[in-house]
């Protein structure tokens, strides 16, 4: 039996195996998080009749919704599974901001790829009741593909072991290569720290214009130092985290009496211009290919054969 926990975040397993092998019978019904549980824009929904509470995960209720899913299979091994769920949102209000915004307009400029999905079975002794003994895990992913089709908006959730696809021949790239790692945003050449931004007014779906935070007071970059890095918004902006762009250009400009800004032409638009004072962001450089690029940070490639070698 999966482990269940209850709304209090205890271990509930051995008293929800009691209870069912006393011949009583469970109301069930899932609990879906689609997004960052502490992303104001991530969608808490459930299939059951009423909203139900279990805020092991947040203190945002779930909210009944016209939403079903597929089947989950499991197998042995590393095989990633896919899981869809059918959504039919009651909001068709249109808006102009990532707020604002209905899900379908969401849907359609591409918002919820790659977002994460976790889905819950909730045992409920009563109705509603999600606290006395609680859920178990289900599946978890993320949106691989996202379409509108008539009435309803269909999500195709790859579980998280789709990061095991990793394409590498063995042997080739050394696992400690700066290139090849795991470790996700890379700062830029010559800090160890990951850059952080107040946008700053003046920007368009393709330039944002930043104030960096984090990194001296009001660091201005070298012109294209970050060129071929990405741009990722945090959350609680209007912008999410699941908003990001590479970067086509990068450089320093002053406008009025801020004379240490840093614009960045992105080669993606984002769905709306960000909003100054409210949106933040960080920048990862790109990862040095060569010895030249960063000679602290580039490990080499230990194990790729001298082009000298070989033969013919």
């Amino acid at each position: 039996m999966r482990q269940v926990i209850n709304g209090y975040g205890q271990d509930s397993t051995a008293a929800t195996l009691a209870f069912l092998k006393a011949n009583n019978l469970f109301r069930l019904c899932n609990l879906y998080l689609i997004g960052y549980p502490e992303d104001p824009n991530a969608l808490w929904l459930t299939d059951y009749e009423s909203p139900v509470s279990w805020p092991v995960w947040g203190d945002k209720p779930f909210l009944n919704a016209a939403i079903k899913r597929g089947t989950v299979t499991t197998k042995t091994g590393l095989d990633v599974q896919t899981l869809s769920l059918t959504w039919t949102p009651k909001n068709t209000s249109y808006g102009y901001t990532t707020q604002t915004s209905n899900p379908w307009q969401l849907a359609q400029q591409g918002y919820y790829d790659n977002t994460p999905v976790r889905v819950w079975s909730c045992y409920m002794p009563s109705p509603g009741d999600a606290m006395t003994y609680g859920c178990s895990t289900l599946f978890g992913g993320r949106i691989g593909q996202c379409k509108v089709v008539r009435g309803s908006i269909v999500f195709s959730v790859s579980s998280f072991l789709d990061v095991v696809n990793q394409m590498v021949p063995t042997n080739v790239i050394e696992m400690y290569s700066q290139s090849a790692a795991y470790s996700g945003a890379t700062p830029p050449a010559g800090f160890s720290t990951i850059p952080q931004f107040n946008v700053i007014a003046g920007d368009s779906t393709t330039v944002v214009i930043g104030d960096c935070t984090n990194i001296g007071p009001h660091h201005q970059f070298g012109t294209n130092v970050l060129r071929g890095g990405y741009l990722v918004f945090n959350a609680g902006g209007t912008l999410g985290p699941t908003v990001w762009s590479a970067i086509q250009e990068n450089v320093g400009i002053t406008i009025g009496d801020e004379n240490y800004l840093n614009q960045f032409i992105l080669y993606a638009p984002l769905p709306f211009p960000p909003t100054p004072g409210v949106d933040t962001f960080y920048v990862s450089a790109p990862a040095p290919v060569d010895e030249s690029d960063d000679p602290e940070a580039f490990d080499g490639f230990l194990y790729v054969p001298s082009p000298s070698l070989g033969g013919s």
